[in-house]
């Protein structure tokens, strides 16, 4: 778990580690399905889907306390609008590289 998750959830549930683990557990699995589905996406040119992808990746990582990983997000949501699809490919990528360390 990453430390920043541990603190943050911490914090949030009293260090209640079953609940913790159970949160985080879930967020490593919503993250792995939106990035097929961010892949998917960005195939087909669906920025409207892609932007709700990045939303969606955005909230689970603030509720998970991962900044890096939202941040990353916002910034897929800025080209997923502006149909920026080389920078949108990059972000993708970045956002595959932080998964990884989930």
């Amino acid at each position: 778990m990453k430390e920043c998750c541990r603190k943050y959830l911490n914090e949030q549930f009293g260090d209640d580690a079953e609940v913790v683990e159970a949160i985080y557990a879930e967020y490593v699995t919503s993250v792995d399905a939106k990035m097929a589905e961010a892949d998917t996406a960005l195939a087909e040119g669906a920025w409207d889907a892609l932007d709700k992808v990045a939303h969606a990746v955005k909230g689970n990582s603030l509720a998970a306390g991962d900044q890096q990983m939202a941040d990353v997000a916002i910034a897929l949501r800025n080209a997923a609008k502006l149909q920026e699809r080389d920078q949108a490919g990059q972000l993708i990528a970045d956002m595959k590289a932080l998964a990884k360390q989930l």
